[in-house]
């Protein structure tokens, strides 16, 4: 590792000597990428692993370095000028089932009563795990109104409901009664279980009884406002619906409203909370972690990238260091986060990716936003500053804002995007393809049969968070149109038997050119009441023209003879006067 210093000779011209310069210091922190993450000196492999092999071939989670390849900010970088991080942090790679959906904007007519949904462009990918309140909308974009009284809210008296704006709630003493003395604000998003009405003090005033998630009694006063939903029992249609539970039961694709979840911090023209889901996929993720002693910040990158791996041989040694450690818990964090937020698919423009700052791109934040020239310039001079360089700035501006009395600050100690709670995932497909596929979704068409990476998956394993989705889902994994079908009912995992396939569709009913001639036994009847009526309706059966022109000319005699036959020999047996008649039915 080189420690010497930098020798960098002066020219004629100042531009070239800050070129010189920019280069030997970029090639610096490179090569120091790993002390300045207080890890020990690595030792590098000779093997070299490509990303997709990295399980099956590696422990993780290791320190590698990137030697082909790149993907945002990782990577070899051809352009000498342009830094990329190739020291990384292997935490994890995990597959997952995904949603891929488009964003979708309401718009009402002038008189109000009539409404339309409209496409945006902006695509998004929904984990499964994602924990988040949604309602089902109509074609229009029209949902159930939700209940704005505590008084509605026993009348209708459902066994759930969601709150979705805070208000105060009296809780019981010590005796478990109701007492003015002791209350608590119940934030929006919890989950109330009504137990019944109780009447209070005087009984002047009838409170609502219900018990919180965590079990907590909690007594709503009648004349209160709030928002409230009920939330969706397994055979209902209106309430909200968690995530999980709408792609259990629902067939896919499918308009709903984000009602409580963690909502993109991006522009509200690109999310609106009304989206179309289209269909399930699944994602094979790695989660890499540039060294980097600026920040800590997990980019999340599919294993059909093609980058080259080549790891350390003292794995060991760097995982008893403390700030591996540190990393690590931090990294669990984002990863646990990464799970429980809408991604937004988006192809990073070129001038974006030539940014000095190489830093996850989220051109849709307003910071980032080309067209906002002032809040661009504003986040880069941000990002050359170290995060205690900024507190520090802050710090500053409140003190001469409190001695001074000058103007307080305008912007407040914070980063471009949430760190923990946004992520991006590039586009696989243009936007076109994405468009058509969707026209033909709409349609009834398998859209999605000619996806790359996109691939649609059953829902047979909804439930099962920690299982191995991929190899698990490839031999249950069976679509029908556009449908996504599961071979068994909705929320059950299959048995533990593998060697028993899936059950078939029923086949539907085609009539065939060759009809088959099936004989039913008929009730035992009287050789007079039934002679007739069978001998009838057998010589009209077959002397039908119609199934003389879809029969041959010898197969249709031959089947009048044998008959026939059957017709004579029933009629001879039988020693108490009855006997057995035979129908033929055409299928």
């Amino acid at each position: 590792m080189h420690t010497g210093k930098l020798k960098s000779s002066k020219y004629r011209h100042g531009n070239t000597y800050e070129v010189d310069r920019s280069i030997s210091q970029s090639t610096l922190e490179m090569a120091t990428a790993t002390d300045m993450a207080g890890f020990p000196a690595p030792v590098w492999d000779s093997t070299h692993v490509s990303l997709k092999d990295v399980l099956m071939q590696c422990e993780i989670p290791m320190v590698a370095k990137i030697t082909k390849g790149q993907f945002h900010n990782l990577g070899v970088s051809k352009i000498p000028l342009r830094k990329f991080h190739q020291d990384v942090v292997v935490h994890s790679i995990k597959t997952g089932v995904k949603v891929l959906a488009h964003s979708v904007s309401r718009f009402e007519a002038r008189d109000g009563r009539t409404s339309k949904i409209v496409a945006l462009d902006q695509r998004l990918s929904i984990p499964l795990s994602y924990n988040g309140w949604f309602e089902l909308l109509s074609e229009d974009g029209r949902s159930a109104r939700p209940i704005d009284s505590v008084y509605r809210l026993a009348r209708e008296f459902p066994s759930k409901c969601l709150v979705r704006q805070n208000l105060k709630g009296y809780m019981s003493n010590e005796d478990g009664k109701l007492t003015f003395d002791k209350s608590k604000v119940i934030p929006a998003g919890e989950q109330l279980t009504l137990a019944g009405t109780v009447n209070g003090p005087g009984d002047r005033v009838k409170f609502l009884r219900c018990t919180d998630s965590k079990g907590v009694v909690l007594y709503l006063s009648f004349d209160q406002q709030g928002t409230f939903t009920p939330i969706a029992n397994p055979g209902d249609v209106s309430g909200v619906f968690m995530f999980k539970d709408i792609v259990k039961v629902f067939r896919l694709p499918l308009t709903v409203k984000l009602v409580m979840g963690v909502w993109p911090k991006v522009d509200p023209s690109k999310f609106t909370g009304y989206m179309r889901l289209d269909w399930t996929y699944t994602d094979e993720t790695a989660f890499l972690c540039p060294l980097d002693k600026h920040s800590i910040r997990i980019t999340p990158v599919p294993t059909e990238v093609p980058l080259k791996l080549n790891p350390v041989q003292n794995m060991e040694e760097i995982k008893e260091s403390q700030s591996f450690k540190d990393m690590m818990t931090k990294c669990n964090k984002m990863i646990a986060n990464y799970n429980n937020t809408i991604h937004l698919i988006v192809a990073v423009p070129d001038a974006v990716k030539r940014r000095k700052s190489q830093d996850l791109a989220n051109s849709l934040t307003k910071q980032n936003n080309t067209i906002n020239r002032k809040n661009n310039a504003n986040s880069l001079m941000k990002r050359s500053k170290s995060r205690e360089e900024l507190l520090m700035d802050e710090m500053d501006d409140l003190y001469q804002y409190i001695r001074e009395g000058k103007s307080p600050p305008q912007q407040k100690y914070g980063y471009d995007s949430d760190e923990e709670s946004y992520f991006e995932e590039p586009a696989y497909e243009p936007l076109d393809d994405f468009r058509a596929r969707l026209a033909m979704l709409e349609r009834g068409q398998p859209a999605h049969k000619n996806s790359k990476y996109y691939r649609p998956t059953s829902g047979l394993y909804v439930g099962d968070e920690n299982s191995p989705v991929r190899s698990r889902v490839d031999q249950h994994r069976h679509s029908f149109g556009a449908v996504i079908m599961s071979s068994q009912s909705a929320g059950q995992l299959p048995s533990g038997k593998k060697d028993n396939p899936p059950p078939l569709p029923p086949r539907r009913y085609q009539r065939t050119e060759s009809s088959p001639m099936i004989r039913i036994k008929c009730n035992q009847q009287t050789q007079d009441s039934s002679s007739g009526s069978s001998r009838g309706e057998l010589q009209k059966i077959v002397s039908d023209p119609k199934m003389n022109r879809r029969n041959s000319r010898d197969s249709s005699g031959s089947q009048t003879k044998v008959l026939m036959d059957d017709r004579s020999t029933s009629s001879r047996t039988g020693s108490s006067g009855k006997h057995q008649s035979m129908q033929t039915f055409y299928l």
